[in-house]
């Protein structure tokens, strides 16, 4: 018997965007909680591979069913580059904001003495390292941020895809980013996991702001930097773009909304860790999963 995913595509459109927005709060929740309770110190820097592997994880958990952003910055890069619907991409965010949340609170009554409220001691805080400025962590998190959403629209919206790899590659470049960024900013990367532990723990929130808008900053620009190379379908972004050439017959408006809105009519759920041809199946852009 065929599953929710596997129904033909525009069928039970709104029971696959309940899910997805499920999805999304669960598959940020257990990330957070995850990478927050990796162990971080000794002789041994645990924290690259317990975040990288962890959103691995969940990214191959999610990819089917919510395009497994978990991650704001994922989410707004695909709204500015025409990806995401601006309401879902809003309902994405909100999500992803609650599952750290719970994901934070999840450590604090699992973690021993940790507790809510506990100030800039709660496990998963983030903050700068010794001598680190305002504007270096700025910058960390803007160029860390960047690189992450870059490899997400390099192989899973982009064509061709990297398929099943595609998780695994985002994995990477966050073991990459914390292995190179933890000493300076711990390396959030990730709005929700910058403001999760802020909430629950009210810790940091003189510098909670920056991480914020850096991670922001660095994603947005990393989708706009994308968006030419790999397809767009905002039509304002594809009006600057000299090779998208309006249809024949239509004035330029209307031929460029034809061209950049085709994926409105299903809602991509980007990114969409699609398969290659010939590897056996691939998503469609409502998550149904058909042969090739």
């Amino acid at each position: 018997m065929p599953g929710l995913l596997q129904s033909p595509e525009g069928n039970f459109g709104s029971a696959k965007v309940i899910y997805a927005l499920v999805a999304e709060f669960l598959g940020t929740m257990l990330f957070t909680f995850a990478g927050t309770t990796t162990p971080g110190g000794g002789v041994i820097n645990w924290a690259p591979w317990g975040n990288g592997m962890s959103l691995a994880v969940m990214v191959f958990i999610t990819a089917n069913i919510s395009g497994g952003h978990l991650n704001p910055a994922v989410t707004l890069a695909t709204m500015f580059t025409g990806h995401m619907k601006f309401t879902r991409g809003l309902a994405y965010m909100f999500l992803q904001l609650c599952g750290a949340c719970f994901g934070i609170l999840m450590a604090a009554g699992l973690v021993p003495g940790a507790s809510v409220g506990m100030g800039n001691s709660g496990t998963g805080c983030f903050t700068t390292g010794q001598n680190v400025t305002l504007g270096m962590l700025f910058g960390w998190e803007t160029v860390m941020t960047f690189v992450l959403v870059s490899v997400v629209y390099a192989v899973a919206i982009g064509e061709p895809s990297f398929g099943i790899m595609g998780p695994f590659a985002v994995g990477l470049a966050l073991f990459a980013m914390v292995f190179a960024g933890s000493q300076f900013t711990g390396t959030a990367i990730n709005p929700a996991r910058a403001l999760g532990p802020a909430i629950v723990f009210h810790c940091h929130w003189d510098k909670v702001w920056l991480y914020v808008i850096a991670e922001f900053v660095g994603g947005v620009a990393a989708g706009l930097m994308a968006g030419p190379l790999y397809g767009t379908h905002a039509p304002w972004l594809a009006k600057i773009l000299p090779w998208v050439k309006p249809e024949q017959g239509g004035d330029d408006d209307t031929g460029l909304e034809n061209q950049t809105s085709n994926v409105g009519e299903t809602e991509m759920q980007a990114p969409l860790y699609a398969a290659k041809q010939g590897t056996g199946t691939k998503l469609t852009a409502d998550g149904a999963s058909t042969l090739v």
